[in-house]
């Protein structure tokens, strides 16, 4: 045995092993009758994808990262999507093994800023070792260490690949889909009772609204968040694929239609926030599209529109409530319900993070090297029969970024996430600014505008630290891929420009380490 080649033997011992125990188990399924008998089934399909797809098989992490509902039956009852990384991540390692895909991940200083976080979250968990209720251990609650475990998974399945210009194209629109199942069908099974079915299978469309949030009690129950994230997705793929301005002109009719379909979505939804991230990526897309003149421009067409909006409300025409509350930061002249309603959640939150700022040691007990995900078994039955506000803080759901950081890293850990959201934020904006003129412009800003106008909503507004280290480590994971794929991009430029000399034969292709070879369009 050679020791350069141990990293093929374990890919080949490891794919192995979960082909063999995955073979027995669907064997005994079928053998005994068991009601998992569809695992068989879901087996051989996912054997089908997996030879269809091959290097390719990577897409599907992207394409359903929007897939956070669980499937109901689904072992470990963990999110869709990660079950989705975990399949890719065999396929990929079989597809290593076996010498079909020959790339070498390669790293840079943000995977260094990037590991050290996760680093020290180990070392937080090593100090307070958590499982889940169905382990029966002491401390319950651990399930974001799973999930961030298979993330990264699927950042080192991402590291290996990289875009053609024809995919960079196409893939705002690839990664949108799972967004729009999630917003149509949430609308159908809201609004239509026979197909709530629907909903005992996937959990992911259910209709968000605001006590399904954790809002608390005496809120309004209308704000339907499935809408929210369809039309910030739609918003997102369209200000990605073209210029905002043009979305603005009826004349470019199918831009405007989809723009008014998204606006209205994120309107109706009522929440605050989502209609601010609309407006940052609207802002920033037109920034570095058109530089600070076309904002100029901007403000003199979406300012006008905006006071119409404003202006016509209890003169011309009322509009619905949920409409009210998420205009309700802008003076005008609104429902008092809408208003009191919005204030309301503003100062349940202020209160919630009052109450843990001063309660001690009662929710954190470690404020500067953090308690770790989950809780003590003994917290997690008190949290049962508290009101909500309670439970939430009991559990470190803070709606607070910042709080819920210090809960689980402490004050050094909120450190080093805030270097790591800054670095791959700068990180981004450079490469949206390489990427101009390129067809890779697109996606880097699809993937990189989020990156760059979240950091600081969330640490001062809301948010809550498992999401924002998950969401982190995929938006490095992607934006990599697309410095890679764009370096790929102009090289093969450069040598395809290149003309011989001296009657000698023209410049050899020579292929890049993260190269995979020749992949299918999407």
């Amino acid at each position: 045995m050679k020791l350069d080649r141990l990293p093929e033997y374990l890919g080949i011992v490891v794919t192995a092993i979960i082909g063999i125990l995955l073979a027995l188990y669907l064997g005994q399924s079928a053998g005994v009758g068991s009601p998992k008998i569809y695992m068989v089934a879901a087996g051989s399909i996912a054997l089908l994808v997996a030879l269809m797809m091959r290097e390719n098989i990577w897409f599907l992490i992207p394409s359903l990262w929007c897939m956070i509902g669980k499937m109901v039956g689904m072992p470990g009852n963990f999110p869709l999507r990660d079950l989705v990384i975990l399949y890719a991540f065999s396929v990929f390692l079989g597809l290593k093994a076996l010498k079909v895909v020959r790339t070498k991940n390669q790293y840079n200083w943000l995977d260094m800023v990037l590991l050290f976080n996760l680093a020290y979250l180990l070392a937080v968990f090593i100090r307070n070792p958590v499982g889940t209720e169905s382990m029966g251990s002491d401390r319950v609650g651990g399930k974001p260490y799973y999930e961030i475990l298979a993330l990264v998974l699927g950042y080192w399945v991402i590291g290996h690949v990289t875009l053609t210009a024809k995919q960079a194209q196409k893939f705002p629109i690839w990664m949108t889909l799972g967004d729009i199942f999630n917003g149509v069908a949430g609308l159908l099974t809201s609004h239509i009772p026979a197909l709530s079915f629907i909903g005992r299978f996937y959990t992911g469309i259910a209709p968000a609204s605001a006590s399904a949030m954790g809002q608390g009690e005496g809120f309004s129950d209308e704000r339907e968040g499935y809408l929210a994230v369809f039309g910030n997705a739609m918003g997102k793929m369209l200000f990605s694929l073209y210029s905002p301005v043009t979305c603005l002109n009826p004349v470019r009719y199918w831009r405007w239609l989809l723009l008014i379909i998204a606006l209205i979505s994120i309107l109706k939804s009522g929440f605050r926030s989502e209609l601010m991230y609309f407006g940052l990526f609207y802002a920033m897309s037109v920034y570095f599209r058109h530089g600070l003149g076309g904002l100029g421009r901007m403000a003199l067409t979406v300012v006008p529109l905006l006071c119409l909006v404003v202006f016509s409300q209890g003169r011309i025409v009322d509009y619905p409530i949920p409409v009210q509350r998420a205009l309700s930061f802008i003076p005008g002249d609104w429902d008092y319900q809408a208003v009191e309603d919005a204030e309301g959640s503003t100062e349940w939150r202020r209160k919630l993070w009052a109450n843990v700022w001063t309660s001690g040691h009662k929710y954190i007990d470690d404020w500067w090297f953090g308690d770790g995900f989950g809780m003590t078994r003994a917290q997690f039955n008190e949290s049962l029969v508290s009101d909500s506000a309670e439970a939430l803080s009991i559990c470190g759901a803070f709606h607070s970024l910042p709080l819920s950081a210090i809960r689980t890293v402490g004050y050094v850990g909120l450190c080093l996430f805030c270097v790591l959201l800054f670095c791959n934020a700068w990180h981004s904006w450079k490469l949206i600014r390489r990427t101009q003129g390129t067809p890779f412009f697109s996606i880097a800003l699809f993937m990189g505008v989020p990156t760059i106008t979240s950091p600081l909503p969330e640490l001062i507004l809301t948010g809550f630290f498992d999401y924002a280290l998950i969401n982190s480590i995929f938006s490095i994971a992607m934006m990599r891929m697309i410095s890679r794929s764009l370096d790929k991009h102009l090289l093969e430029q450069k040598l395809a420009s290149a003309e011989p000399e001296n009657g000698l034969p023209e410049l050899e292709y020579r292929r890049l380490p993260c190269e995979i070879g020749p992949a299918t369009s999407l």
